[in-house]
């Protein structure tokens, strides 16, 4: 384990200097930790180049900015109020649970499917304006659906082209950044504040109007993403295309690499209720739209102030630390949702922790993949990370959610949430490795 903090001017064995902040050295002397298996201290220091970080061209801050803010207020529409949505247009909790598995299930195929598009293209660029186009011609069918497959169909349709869009914008913007993470971060926190902005307002909306207000609020998001995309300069992330033969499958050979995944796909089933039922949940007992809109943007809100200040922080504990750490208070926060739900305060409480279930957890993993996934192999790491997680993950805390709802009753599904999300922090604690931090 390095602790850069205590000593900032330490040089590592090779004679690069240390310092406080990563700067990500260029794809030819980079390494996958697999390719150093024989020397016990490959990989566990993050070395820093003084002279790339002064090189480092400003990213267009504003654009990248606007499509976090915008690609995230979409899911404060979708997290909080589709299940909502569903719920009034008369679908069932099992009906409800199994089209957001559907919708997490495509998030599996999309975003690989794209990274092997990409290779083949300079620039992420024409993927995401062609995806962006894609996911609102597929969305403007939802007024005339009615079924339940009508439903599926539009979701599974207009999902696999949202999903291919976050990946690809994530590795475009750590490309763009290099090896300034600071800015990543200002620009990652536009994304918590639109989706702050629009679960207060469409809380507040929504009290007052009907629930077929939603889709079109989604479908003007979704023109808007889209037109940005085209403004932003081609050049930009030209470089990630450029992947390495192999290289993915190697990376992904690592016990670290598969542990980390397994990891977080466990964390995002411990979602599944979360993301499905939440807003259903607390409608059950009592609380109004407006009250379940406050409720998610305070989380967010706890995220926003946690990326802000993360790099004040991050060096004090280990990537093993922060892991377990967050997905101990991740468990702790479903069983008391599901305990204590008719209580504000608890459910306040518990909220902030959103700064460990997601910050966190997020801000950490982008190092970890930036580490076992360098230079051009990144954006298919963003891929893999994103299918099997937020996918995968999501798809089956989805379904398993829905189909056990009914029966055993929203109580019982968030303390089954907590279980996995403690069983995940038990994986982080035991299996990850010690020596990594997050410098």
């Amino acid at each position: 384990m390095c602790w850069h903090s205590r000593h900032p001017n330490r040089r590592s064995h090779d004679g690069h200097r240390i310092g406080r902040s990563l700067v990500a050295s260029s794809w030819p002397k980079r390494r996958c930790a697999l390719l150093d298996a024989g020397n016990p201290s490959a990989g566990d220091c993050w070395r820093v180049n003084h002279s790339s970080a002064s090189a480092a061209v400003r990213p267009p801050f504003k654009r990248l900015s606007l499509f976090y803010a915008l690609y995230f207020a979409l899911l404060g529409c979708i997290a909080p109020f589709w299940g909502l949505y569903l719920e009034q247009r008369g679908f069932s909790a099992s009906e409800i649970g199994t089209l957001m598995a559907v919708f997490g299930l495509v998030r599996i195929l999309a975003p690989n499917v794209w990274a092997w598009v990409g290779r083949h293209h300079l620039s992420p660029l024409p993927m995401i304006r062609l995806a962006g186009f894609f996911t609102l011609l597929c969305f403007s069918a939802m007024p005339w659906v009615d079924s339940f497959y009508g439903m599926a169909l539009v979701m599974l349709t207009y999902g696999f082209f949202w999903a291919a869009m976050l990946p690809q914008y994530e590795a475009l913007t750590l490309q763009a950044v290099a090896s300034r993470m600071e800015w990543y971060g200002r620009i990652r926190v536009w994304g918590s504040i639109g989706f702050i902005a629009a679960v207060v307002v469409l809380g507040a909306l929504l009290e007052k109007w009907s629930m077929d207000w939603l889709p079109r609020v989604m479908w003007l998001l979704m023109l808007v993403i889209w037109l940005n995309a085209w403004t932003l300069p081609a050049a930009i992330g030209r470089s990630i295309a450029q992947a390495v033969s192999g290289g993915v499958m190697r990376c992904l050979a690592q016990r670290p690499v598969w542990l980390f995944l397994l990891m977080t796909l466990l964390l995002q089933v411990s979602f599944g209720p979360y993301y499905t039922f939440f807003s259903i949940y607390l409608e059950q007992h009592g609380y109004g739209r407006i009250p379940v809109g406050l409720l998610w943007a305070l989380g967010v809100l706890a995220e926003v102030l946690f990326f802000w200040q993360f790099h004040r922080v991050m060096l004090r504990l280990s990537w093993r630390h922060w892991f377990s750490l967050a997905l101990l208070l991740t468990a702790v926060r479903w069983w008391v949702i599901g305990a204590q739900v008719e209580s504000l305060s608890w459910i306040v409480l518990v909220q902030l922790f959103h700064a460990f279930s997601f910050a966190a957890m997020h801000a950490v993993s982008m190092r970890y993949l930036q580490h076992y996934f360098p230079g051009p192999l990144l954006a298919s790491g963003q891929a893999v990370y994103s299918s099997l997680g937020f996918g995968l993950g999501g798809a089956i805390g989805a379904w398993l959610s829905g189909l056990a709802w009914q029966s055993m009753g929203g109580s019982v599904v968030f303390y089954a949430a907590g279980l996995i999300a403690l069983l995940a922090a038990m994986m982080a604690w035991l299996a990850l490795p010690k020596r990594l931090t997050t410098a």
